[in-house]
């Protein structure tokens, strides 16, 4: 017998909740009823999807990755019962949008007043985190569209790239040297180097795990904030790999110094990201289309400097 979406309801908020009863209460059935469900559910499957506790249940691998499902499934039906019931001639309804942290830096004000302006029956919410966690949200379905960097080749995603730009290293002069010339990948100051955590986004630094070990990072110092990055380099603390884009207002005061990396050059592609195979809404196709404009107009206006893509040269996939 297939599943159901009442069992991945069911599922879903014991999940979410951790506790057989309490998850009763929410869903409105008797906790016996549900325990039932989910035993039989388990039969169904053939795999044990809960590890039962005095406390509550937890789930084991399989329950994990059946809840990703269940998330995605209950997720999308949400998304067209919305998409139906708001269809207007005016794109309405919620949307949230993933930015990077330079794309926040450099473009989150103008897509806010665009959509402002544009597209006022939309409620907008904006996320910023590293790519790596704007992609595992968007496979959540948690978020709508999601502007990140070097997505993995992954037939879930729908990916355009944007533009690619080159990385420096960045700093306080007397950290890094205050000459304007590049700076040897080999050269760079070990032990100093921060991260928005490293681990996870350092693929979209250095593309090559070979080079990714020649890094040695901050031994104390990894920072989820852009915002505490910078201060900890305008501290002297350490410096970064970044995009001049992301430090732009820093760099312009003279308050942090960058240099180009070489040997070999280090660089990123900026990617516009959807969900593969998901039904898509108007409002998708207006919000893609708005923040490509708003991407598009700070590279031309040398806000964000990069190699533009065009649409036509760049490969979806």
């Amino acid at each position: 017998m297939p599943l159901n979406l009442r069992q991945l309801r069911y599922f879903a908020e014991i999940a979410r909740i951790g506790v057989m009863g309490h998850a009763a209460e929410e869903l409105g059935v008797a906790q016996s009823a549900l325990s039932h469900h989910m035993s039989e559910l388990e039969s169904q499957l053939g795999v044990r999807l809960f590890d039962r506790r005095p406390r509550g249940v937890t789930l084991t691998p399989a329950g994990e990755r059946l809840f990703e499902h269940a998330q995605a499934i209950l997720g999308a039906l949400e998304r067209a019962e919305t998409d139906v019931r708001d269809f207007t001639e005016q794109v309405s309804g919620p949307f949230v949008l993933g930015l990077c942290h330079t794309a926040t830096e450099v473009a989150a004000l103008g897509i806010m007043q665009r959509v402002a302006e544009q597209l006022p029956g939309v409620h907008l919410s904006i996320v910023e985190s590293v790519s790596g966690n704007l992609l595992a949200m968007m496979l959540r379905g948690e978020i709508d569209l999601a502007v990140a960097y070097q997505p993995p080749d992954d037939s879930r995603f729908h990916t355009l790239p944007i533009l690619n730009e080159h990385l420096y290293l960045v700093g306080l002069p007397q950290m890094i040297g205050a000459q304007d010339a590049p700076i040897s990948f080999d050269d760079l100051p070990q032990g100093k180097v921060l991260a928005l955590n490293l681990v996870r986004s350092s693929r979209s630094i250095v593309h090559s795990q070979f080079l990714r070990r020649q890094i040695i990072p901050h031994p104390q110092l990894e920072i989820e904030s852009l915002s505490a990055l910078i201060q900890a380099m305008r501290a002297g603390l350490g410096c970064s790999i970044l995009a001049r884009a992301t430090v732009a207002d820093d760099l312009a005061k003279g308050g942090l110094h960058a240099r180009k990396i070489i040997h070999p050059e280090l660089n990123r592609t900026l990617y516009l990201v959807t969900m593969a195979n998901q039904p898509r809404r108007r409002a998708d196709d207006e919000m893609s289309k708005l923040v490509l404009a708003v991407l598009d107009e700070a590279v031309a206006e040398g806000r964000w400097p990069g190699e533009s893509l065009t649409r036509s040269g760049g490969q979806a996939r």
